[in-house]
């Protein structure tokens, strides 16, 4: 039965939600390095299919062309017609990607990419792990570093650079998952 507490106003209000005992040690919410990161697999996976979906808009709104917008096969998800080669570098011949959320993203993808090329002869590589920060990184990008808008108006280059992170960071997180994990990397959710 539900409990009753004296609300604002003095009137009574009586919660119907049994009471919850909370555990003695608050660390039991967070968990150890032996225990899975509860929903980490989730995130990977909406990263994965966030990616796919914003490079579809991106050629349905004629930013970029894709030669198959759609295709299931795993080797190379994404063919773009143009801009080819996709605008990397700026007019001074360096790296058009400087905000600190694309940086981040480059690094763990770096991270990523040496230790699939990398033999992991003792299997110490926490691949969850990897894919989580990987996730994660490409959130922080994706709330930090914006592609449509002003930034496909005027600067046209840096949203199909952006894109281009896009597209490799879809490209790893399928692998991994696929690959390293063994679980689904959807198209969308």
């Amino acid at each position: 039965m539900g409990s009753r507490k004296q609300g604002a106003g003095g009137k009574e209000v009586i919660f119907n939600s049994p009471p919850c005992p909370l555990p003695l040690d608050p660390l039991s919410f967070v968990p150890n390095a032996q225990s899975p990161i509860p929903n980490s697999l989730f995130a990977v996976q909406h990263a994965h299919a966030r990616c796919c979906s914003l490079v579809l808009l991106a050629h349905r709104e004629g930013l970029i062309k894709l030669k198959q917008p759609v295709t299931n096969t795993s080797q190379g998800f994404w063919d773009v017609i143009s801009p080819n080669p996709l605008p990397w570098l700026n007019c001074d011949a360096t790296l058009r990607l400087n905000h600190p959320g694309e940086r981040r993203l480059i690094a763990e993808l770096i991270q990523v990419v040496d230790n699939i090329e990398s033999p992991d002869i003792k299997g110490s590589v926490k691949w969850e792990k990897l894919a989580l920060n990987l996730s994660q990184a490409f959130e922080h990008f994706w709330s930090n570093c914006r592609i449509w808008g002003e930034v496909k108006a005027i600067l046209p280059e840096l949203a199909q650079a952006r894109l281009g992170l896009l597209m490799a960071t879809q490209s790893v997180l399928r692998y991994v998952l696929e690959e390293k994990l063994g679980v689904f990397a959807p198209l969308e959710l």
